[in-house]
């Protein structure tokens, strides 16, 4: 392969958190690859991108991913294992082309990010005797950081602990993540928030803890979970649990 598949971090939202180094790659590469949850939807990576480089004389791939949970126990999901397989037939084509594609994804790379599993099945559809796929992943800002920018309080201090966890993680574990850590940080807490609320005031952690909505995008709000019960929360959503406030 002559081209290389850059997985770049595009920052929480605010187009002045992408870095110097994102910024200069994607408008270096003629092709950039977006994923969408739905074949109607649009990608929020790629209207941050928008934001910051000019999409003149790039070539935009659209590749549709089911919006279909994922278990790392349950990586060969067929109807996503296709999809994966199909969208990393697109992207060797363009790298057998010798072109570089960029793939923006919200926040950091490493922290939940459709492009990882893209690029673990890059080698699997690669024409014999091709060499392996250059994969470089650019760090990004993560919602993590910019939630608790936004709230104005640490993440952790001097031998504190942090956890981060989907919100969706089973009772007893995440009842164990609250009891052990300092900070337990929540991702997307929309769907399961009653459930999360009655589980702090039982442990007596409500009021120590902050929901950010939208953290870094407009709209960005920051509420006390003790309030939250009175909110329709959107689906870009983190909870910050801290001992002490």
């Amino acid at each position: 392969m002559t081209g290389k598949f850059y997985i770049i971090g595009v920052g929480p939202g605010d187009p002045e958190l992408m870095t110097q180094k994102a910024a200069r790659l994607l408008k270096e590469c003629r092709v950039i690859c977006v994923p969408k949850g739905s074949k109607a939807g649009k990608s929020v990576a790629l209207s941050i991108v928008k934001q910051v480089v000019s999409m003149e004389n790039k070539e935009i791939l659209e590749i549709h991913f089911p919006m279909e949970k994922v278990k790392m126990d349950d990586k060969q999901s067929p109807m996503l294992k296709k999809a994966w397989l199909a969208a990393a037939g697109t992207v060797i084509e363009k790298l057998a082309k010798g072109d570089d594609l960029a793939f923006p994804t919200l926040g950091d790379p490493t922290f939940y990010s459709t492009a990882f599993h893209l690029a673990g099945v890059l080698p699997e559809v690669l024409p014999a005797g091709s060499k392996d796929v250059s994969v470089v992943v650019v760090p990004g800002v993560t919602s993590v950081s910019a939630s608790a920018a936004a709230a104005g309080m640490p993440l952790c201090l001097g031998d504190e602990r942090v956890a981060v966890l989907p919100a969706t993680y089973e009772k007893e574990r995440l009842l164990e993540a609250l009891s052990s850590f300092d900070t337990v940080v929540l991702m997307k807490v929309h769907n399961v928030l009653d459930k999360i609320i009655l589980m702090l005031k039982n442990l007596g952690l409500l009021n120590t803890s902050i929901i950010i909505e939208k953290a870094g995008m407009s709209g960005e709000r920051v509420i006390k979970a003790s309030n939250a019960h009175k909110e329709k929360l959107h689906y870009f959503s983190t909870m910050i649990v801290r001992k002490k406030l």
